[in-house]
């Protein structure tokens, strides 16, 4: 018998006993005898009782405030989106339940600003923490403060291996890029070589982007496959596309060319008919564009929506329903091509 209208009386009478201690079982109290707490345990399932969380949550004036550390969307790195929009639609969800939510965004290249931030959380009152971990040193003390108070922390989007205790939702980078090497290897014919291209800001999370090509090297391994690999920074867009260019010209056995980041900004490059393979990351609009012109032949998506979304439901499992959270929770990575990007157009970047 399943009914989730049951209530504690009619677990009691199932049970033969009175409705005090099946409160301290429901409740996880002592003061209950074995025998007597099997006899309750029994009733619940046989009863199919179901608390009711919203219910009991009504009744009680505790709160729960979270503060979320992210990097601020724009125009140039507009990812975090998505990300945003997940959280405004979990905490709508949430809100009943007692909890409040502040954002804190820091400029994604800045490690003064990610400071700033770590600094007024710090001095918040905050049960938990839900945040991107860049920079290695202010993080490390950030986490060492948060846990002397007893806070509870998720990070999102980035695993830090450095705390590898801290639950972690998001992509596995390494098997990602694992994931681009293999649709590489079903493209082009074993004489193709492939070139890597790493794209990275002054302060960005180089850790992140070395993980994916270290993915895509280790599948590589031992299978006799050429690889080259071009590095620049960010400060001039036009020089990097000239050296690309240079690159591929120098080596005209370059049939593929795997973007561990920042495919968007020389995507512009290459054409439809130049015959090449491109493999890249995130379902941002401009990447789009390239997709659907054909220039761009696959992106790797990383649901920065759900990462949000169920991320930031992950404290709801712990602090109301007190369960123990996974230390990886690994999304699935998906493979978008202009044949099946309308599909997700509810999970954009």
């Amino acid at each position: 018998m399943k009914n989730k209208s049951i209530g504690i009386k009619d677990i009691a009478k199932h049970a033969g006993v009175s409705t005090g201690p099946v409160d301290k079982v429901l409740n996880n109290r002592g003061g209950v005898s074995l025998e007597t707490r099997k006899r309750i345990l029994q009733a619940i399932e046989e009863l199919g009782y179901t608390p009711n969380i919203l219910a009991s949550r009504l009744k009680s004036a505790k709160k729960y405030a979270i503060a979320v550390l992210m990097p601020e969307a724009t125009d140039d790195n507009p990812y975090w989106k998505e990300h945003l929009r997940g959280i405004q639609d979990i905490t709508v969800e949430l809100i009943p339940f007692g909890f409040e939510f502040d954002i804190f965004h820091f400029k994604q290249n800045d490690e003064g600003s990610y400071l700033q931030r770590t600094l007024e959380i710090l001095e918040g009152t905050f049960d938990g923490v839900f945040m991107v971990p860049i920079f290695h040193n202010v993080t490390d003390r950030f986490i060492s403060l948060l846990e002397e108070k007893g806070t509870h922390i998720i990070f999102f989007d980035t695993r830090n291996e450095f705390f590898n205790d801290i639950p972690f939702i998001g992509q596995h980078s390494q098997h990602s890029g694992g994931l681009a090497a293999e649709l590489f290897q079903k493209c082009l014919i074993q004489d193709s070589e492939i070139l890597i291209v790493n794209l990275t800001g002054k302060d960005d999370n180089h850790l992140h982007f070395a993980n994916r090509e270290k993915g895509f090297r280790d599948f590589f391994r031992d299978k006799g496959r050429n690889i080259k690999r071009y590095e620049s920074n960010l400060e001039n867009i036009k020089l990097i596309k000239q050296e690309i260019n240079q690159l591929l010209k120098e080596s005209p056995s370059i049939r593929g060319v795997f973007f561990t980041n920042g495919i968007h900004k020389v995507a512009s490059l290459f054409k439809p008919s130049t015959n090449y393979i491109l493999i890249g990351y995130d379902l941002i609009e401009q990447n789009i564009k390239y997709l659907e012109e054909g220039i761009i032949d696959f992106l790797i998506s990383q649901r920065p929506y759900t990462q949000a979304h169920f991320g930031m439901k992950l404290f709801y499992d712990m602090l109301i329903k007190k369960e123990k959270v996974k230390k990886n929770n690994y999304l699935p990575i998906d493979i978008i091509m202009k044949s099946n990007r309308q599909y997700y157009n509810d999970f954009m970047a």
